[in-house]
């Protein structure tokens, strides 16, 4: 039986939660600004991650893009904060006295969950190929998250697998339309648009706990490769005439509004017990994402056990 990989659960969320400030992920650089203000603070939640049970977890790169950056006119910036998220991933690490495995991402450039707001595919290429470089030879793991169009999926995959580390993908299904993308493309699609250059392991996560279940079952019906999922601690209500026949549906005006509005928030508990549909249709890689904590994290190893 495959091992199942625990991955470790919100950040951005999880520093607010704690009492940090933690600025829009709209309108400013989100989690990244803990990491110039209370670098020990995000030291502090991979630690308590991987005593939670973790044995994986993400550095805090999330927001250490380029045109994120830029609106606080700190893009010059990037390689040094990328570098000091390791450094606290591995001292966290350390600390523990655990082998985790450390994870580093590609994520959105620009705002997340807006697929309108992908950049043209050169400039795209050449943001990720900066990030993955500094990534490379010190994460264990690239993963590229949070993806909301096939295009900056597969632009992202290209640049973690040009750095020889293990590459990851997952898509987004932020909105309240199962199986479909911001972008208004189906997973199916988006999965088919990256056959020519195959991902280590496919994944959903930022929405819902019940989008995630029925994600990995459409996932498990298109690959043998590895799949998972870590989803916002929350259930979505799907919309009436929200089914999609094709990757011709139009593009998700606000996701984002659309999940929030449609939103049940739910307690550790209830999370895991929708995480266990994840491994019983096949899901080997399980997290959490946005307002996950390391207690979700608790209730999840214990499924797992």
């Amino acid at each position: 039986m495959t091992e199942t990989k625990i991955l470790d659960g919100g950040t951005g969320s999880e520093i607010r939660r704690r009492g940090y400030d933690v600025p829009s992920h709209i309108e400013s650089i989100w989690s990244a600004q803990a990491l110039i203000d209370n670098p020990e603070v995000v030291e502090q939640i991979h630690y308590d991650y991987i005593h939670a049970g973790a044995n994986y977890i993400t550095i805090n790169n999330y927001a250490l893009t380029q045109p994120i950056l830029s609106r606080a006119k700190i893009k010059n910036k990037l390689k040094g904060l990328t570098l000091l998220s390791i450094e606290l991933a591995h001292n966290a690490k350390k600390r523990s006295g655990k082998d985790v495995k450390i994870i580093g991402s590609l994520p959105p450039l620009e705002t997340s969950y807006r697929a309108d707001l992908v950049i043209n595919e050169k400039e795209m290429y050449e943001n990720y190929k900066e990030i993955a470089s500094i990534l490379k030879n010190n994460v264990d793991v690239i993963i590229c998250e949070t993806m909301s169009s096939s295009i900056e999926a597969k632009i992202a995959l290209n640049a973690a697998l040009e750095t020889n580390t293990e590459s990851w993908i997952s898509w987004t299904l932020h909105g309240n339309r199962l199986n479909v993308l911001p972008s208004g493309e189906t997973l199916e699609h988006a999965f088919n648009e990256l056959k020519a250059i195959e991902a280590d392991a496919y994944l959903i996560n930022c929405c819902g706990a019940n989008f995630v279940t029925e994600g990995i079952k459409t996932l498990n019906n298109l690959t043998d490769k590895p799949i998972g999922g870590y989803a916002n601690s929350v259930l979505v209500r799907v919309s009436k005439n929200t089914k999609v026949k094709d990757a011709t549906y139009s593009m998700e005006k606000n996701p984002e509004q659309a999940q929030r509005s449609l939103s049940k928030n739910i307690d550790e508990w209830d999370y895991s017990s929708e995480a266990k549909k994840w491994l019983k249709n096949g899901a080997s890689i399980i997290g959490g994402c946005c307002s996950t904590t390391p207690n979700h994290i608790k209730e999840i190893k214990k499924i797992t056990d």
